[in-house]
């Protein structure tokens, strides 16, 4: 049995994000989600790339007729499911848009709609995993151009200047600035590219609840070559574990193992939303976000994925590690020892444990 296959899912399930008492702050539901994606090597079949892919399945609730299926994601201990034996209370997937190298007026057109659709106190997700489009501005003015972005589309479009002395930017390079007039109501924001930390100064100008995350801009170079197999920072936002694996280059698990790991992956989770529901430092934009099933498990997925990168001896300096905005408190969260010595301990579980610092070591 040890050899056989299994299908692993990693739709949100009954059991995913652990549980929470909610505050009468968590009002939001997630409910309209552009993915968009156009990375140059990464591997893709249709119109999907791996890492759309992954954050497609990553936000689908998992059907509730299949019981049997084993969840590769982060079971709550004594969780509810949602619907009790209750076909009433079966709750829907949020609406979702695929783009893939959409150009800036396909983009525009999406984001409009996922804009208009939004009912009260819903929130709209808008992921992005594209190559980095660099600024050569040398002293940055406006930080929501002079940045750089992303680019979501290497169409070439026709210059009628015939003034070599302007500098034009490129035309399907998602700026920013480009993003300011969406944030008159609640949005999240997820940047995977070599260039995501442009994004970490939007400001709020409408007042409403706005949070980013975003990877970090570099790897080391030892994985580099496996780039088109998908971007580390969605890996760790789809299957925490499997992310884990790949950074110590595990290739091979058995059942048991795998599941005394995920386990313990749970464990770390619940131990993180247990000390987010606790702080006193969060941003009251996160604590709004936070009520939703989804937003919940992507955000306590990337303080996972924060702590793995900063105790992994391979991951050296701060362009290694993933950013938010705002940041996620340090003292309260990040570097508090529990979730560190959680972590550690799936690195001894998979025998792994000389590929990372001891907890304070890494400092």
């Amino acid at each position: 049995m040890e050899s056989a296959s299994i299908v692993l899912s990693h739709r949100l399930g009954p059991r995913s994000a652990p549980a929470i008492d909610k505050s009468t702050t968590m009002v939001l539901s997630l409910q309209e989600i552009l993915i968009v994606g156009n990375c140059s090597d990464q591997v893709k079949f249709s119109e999907l790339t791996l890492d759309m892919f992954r954050m497609l399945q990553t936000l689908e609730r998992e059907p509730q007729e299949d019981t049997t299926q084993i969840y590769d994601v982060s079971p709550a201990p004594g969780r509810v499911p949602f619907e009790n034996g209750d076909r009433s209370l079966k709750r829907e997937n949020p609406h979702k848009y695929l783009l893939y190298k959409p150009t800036f007026s396909q983009l525009t057109v999406f984001l409009a709609s996922g804009f208009k659709e939004l009912p009260a106190n819903g929130v709209m997700l808008l992921y992005i995993s594209a190559d980095g489009c660099f600024s050569n501005v040398k002293h940055p003015e406006d930080a929501g151009y002079d940045l750089g972005g992303v680019v979501t589309n290497s169409k070439r479009e026709v210059e009628h200047s015939n003034k070599r002395t302007v500098q034009l930017k490129d035309m399907h390079c998602l700026y920013p600035g480009d993003l300011y007039p969406i944030t008159r109501k609640p949005l999240f924001i997820i940047v995977d590219s070599d260039n995501s930390h442009a994004f970490q100064v939007m400001p709020r100008y409408f007042g409403q609840p706005l949070f980013i995350l975003m990877s970090a801009e570099d790897i080391p170079s030892t994985f580099h070559d496996q780039q088109h197999k998908g971007n580390l920072f969605t890996l760790f936002l789809h299957s925490p574990l499997t992310a884990f694996c790949f950074i110590c280059n595990i290739v091979d698990v058995s059942i048991s193992l795998w599941e005394e790991c995920q386990m313990q992956v749970d464990r770390v989770l619940t131990e993180t939303a247990r000390l987010m529901i606790r702080s006193r430092n969060l941003d009251p934009a996160f604590v709004q976000f936070f009520g939703d099933d989804f937003l919940r498990l992507l955000l306590l997925r990337f303080v996972f994925c924060f702590i793995t990168l900063k105790l992994h001896r391979s991951f050296k300096g701060p362009n290694f590690y993933p950013r938010s905005q705002p940041p996620i408190p340090e003292l309260d969260i990040l570097e508090h020892p529990s979730l560190h010595k959680g972590v550690l301990e799936i690195a001894s579980l998979l025998n792994v444990r000389p590929l990372f610092f001891e907890s304070g070591e890494a400092d």
